[in-house]
């Protein structure tokens, strides 16, 4: 009985193909695990650099200096969220939480009266805050939601 090698060679080609494919979808696999990672990463480095912000300016309350600093920082870094969110750099789950945190910080900002004058010295040019400004504009509606339920 004489082999046909042609057979056989399909054969070998249609192994490779499955063995290759298989391999993709590992590689795959691990590409979505390793962006899951990375997304809950970013979220938690969120959470923490949001809450040092915060508790920087809860423990400045004695010194008007510190705390007008604390501030500063605060609304620098809710520029770069604002940064980061407009311009999609976040994945979705992460982008919707770091979404509404800014909203209700901003509603509390806005709510707050003696909050007003340190925001609007350290306004130094017309881009200053420009994300932060752009942010506000579309989320306006629900900032005003959330401001509206700090009153009550």
């Amino acid at each position: 009985m004489a082999i046909n090698w042609d057979m056989v060679a399909a054969l070998g080609q249609v192994a490779s193909a499955l063995v290759s494919f298989g391999g993709l979808e590992f590689v795959g696999w691990q590409i979505r695990a390793a962006r899951k990672t990375a997304d809950l990463q970013s979220l938690q480095e969120f959470v923490r650099s949001t809450a040092e912000c915060e508790a920087a300016l809860l423990n400045a309350v004695d010194d008007e200096e510190a705390q007008t600093k604390a501030f500063i920082e605060l609304i620098n870094h809710l520029e770069m969220q604002a940064a980061a969110v407009n311009g999609r750099l976040y994945p979705k789950v992460t982008r919707e939480i770091v979404r509404e945190k800014l909203r209700d910080t901003i509603a509390m900002i806005e709510a707050a009266s003696h909050t007003h004058d340190p925001l609007q010295e350290a306004i130094s040019t017309p881009t200053t805050f420009e994300h932060l400004i752009r942010f506000m504009r579309r989320e306006r509606g629900e900032i005003d939601r959330v401001r509206h339920c700090l009153a009550r």
